[in-house]
């Protein structure tokens, strides 16, 4: 294996001419600035939990799970109102006549107010809830910025 070399061209040194710089004074900078900087820059990092944005933000989080399941059970309420459980006949009785109307008439009320009581119930957690929820959310995200 033979290898090819390659000559390099002399490089010519040109002397450089140094020009006297002229030195301005330089204002140094207060004390007071810099240290007044490191005070705030040490206020910032503050060592441990911070108790009050644990609690605004443990606050929101139940208060929102508080209203999320009042929203499932307002759903299931409204459906339970518009198509109620079919009524209970029990098919071992020994009654030999046909069920009093009376009785299958105050069974389906119970069932309709029974909903509509779940209905009000849960429309008042959600009332109580939600804006306890958006409260402490608020501060919460206040004191985080």
């Amino acid at each position: 294996m033979i290898m090819a070399t390659t000559k390099k061209a002399p490089v010519k040194k040109t002397p450089v001419k140094k020009t006297p710089v002229k030195k301005t004074p330089v204002k140094k900078a207060s004390n007071k600035g810099s240290t007044l900087k490191q005070a705030v820059a040490s206020d910032d990092i503050k060592p441990g939990i911070d108790w009050r944005s644990l609690y605004l933000y443990a606050v929101s989080l139940v208060t929102l799970l508080v209203v999320l399941f009042s929203t499932i059970s307002l759903v299931n309420a409204i459906v339970n109102f518009a198509f109620p459980d079919p009524l209970y006949i029990d098919p071992y009785a020994k009654i030999e006549n046909k069920p009093d109307p009376a009785l299958l008439q105050q069974q389906a009320n119970n069932s309709h107010r029974q909903a509509l009581k779940n209905i009000f119930n849960t429309f008042t957690t959600m009332a109580i809830a939600t804006p306890v929820y958006l409260y402490h959310w608020k501060q919460a995200r206040k004191s985080s910025h």
